[in-house]
């Protein structure tokens, strides 16, 4: 059993017991996972025991973290992205549209930017998914120049329109990808949210736009996906005199981009501190990635940072 001690999550399995409709509420039953968990004695005192990660914990932490979460409201199941069938009919006027150069008249609008001014701490937890279109270079040499600047700008408006629907927001663009982020209250959730949220991004590339594309007669494209999670600071960059913006400034953000330069095309992978704060659901389907040579990358304790494959895809 490791001996150091880290932040982790706790999944439960609701049972539910009633329902309130005047006030519109409803007590649960919550059990420890038992796809995670299962129950141990060592020198005569109980302890939950997490089957993924290795580690126990005390019975009285479990029944104090219990305690914590008694009255508090509780997440069920992250957002969807919306039928994808009708999506792709809805989806694809508009697209055909952008992609012939149809100019919009464009409302300029910065929700992250929104969102980071209205912070009052400069530090904070966030999940971060780097997303990449693959063979760019290559696209723009085989396209006219207006044809693939089209396409790219048509890819990254569609794609970022998924993220705020799992309660994410878009740092930056970087040309032919995009850096997201999702932040705390929730340690636990963003976790989870930023794994559904990559495979809604997967899937809206494979399964809608590059079904569109063919439709219109141009090529397919293909992404890859890096996630980490991490603590980083929030830090106003640049000068008003050409740009000035809020930004996250951390290792993290590096960290998720080198983990989805490693990615292989249509592949989703995470960090270790991203995997070990994972739902039961998502533990089940991931496998540990053999990491190249140059790969020198450590975590907290010292040893290499380990990265792993999403292996569900929906």
């Amino acid at each position: 059993m490791p001996d150091k001690f880290f932040r982790c999550r706790m999944d439960f399995m609701p049972e539910i017991i009633s329902i309130d409709d005047e006030s519109n509420s409803l007590t649960v039953l919550l059990k420890p996972d038992p796809r995670r968990y299962e129950w141990r004695e060592l020198d005569k005192k109980k302890y939950l025991y997490d089957k993924f990660d290795n580690v126990i914990c005390p019975e009285k932490v479990f029944h104090d973290l219990s305690r914590q979460i008694v009255n508090h409201r509780i997440s069920l199941r992250s957002p969807e992205i919306d039928d994808l069938q009708e999506y792709i009919e809805f989806s694809k006027p508009f697209i055909e549209k952008a992609l012939k150069g149809y100019k919009i008249i464009p409302t300029f609008m910065d929700r992250s930017e929104e969102f980071l001014q209205s912070l009052e701490s400069d530090e904070l937890t966030f999940a971060i998914i780097s997303l990449d279109v693959v063979g760019s270079t290559t696209l723009s040499i085989s396209l006219q120049p207006r044809v693939y600047a089209n396409l790219i700008s048509v890819v990254l408006w569609k794609l970022s329109s998924i993220i705020p629907k799992y309660h994410g927001h878009v740092l930056k663009y970087t040309g032919d990808g995009l850096i997201a982020y999702f932040p705390e209250p929730s340690f636990i959730t963003k976790n989870d949210l930023a794994v559904d949220c990559a495979l809604a991004l997967r899937r809206l590339v494979y399964k809608g736009l590059d079904q569109i594309f063919k439709e219109l007669g141009c090529p397919p494209i293909q992404v890859r996906i890096g996630i980490d999670t991490g603590e980083a600071f929030i830090k106003l960059i640049g000068d008003p005199s050409t740009k000035q913006h809020k930004d996250i400034i951390g290792s993290v953000v590096s960290l998720a981009a080198k983990i989805q330069a490693m990615t292989k095309p249509g592949d989703i992978y995470i960090g270790e501190t991203t995997c070990r704060n994972l739902h039961a659901m998502w533990k089940e389907n991931i496998e540990l990635v053999e990491l190249r040579d140059g790969w020198n990358y450590k975590g907290k304790d010292g040893n290499i940072y380990l990265i792993y494959k999403i292996k569900y895809i929906v």
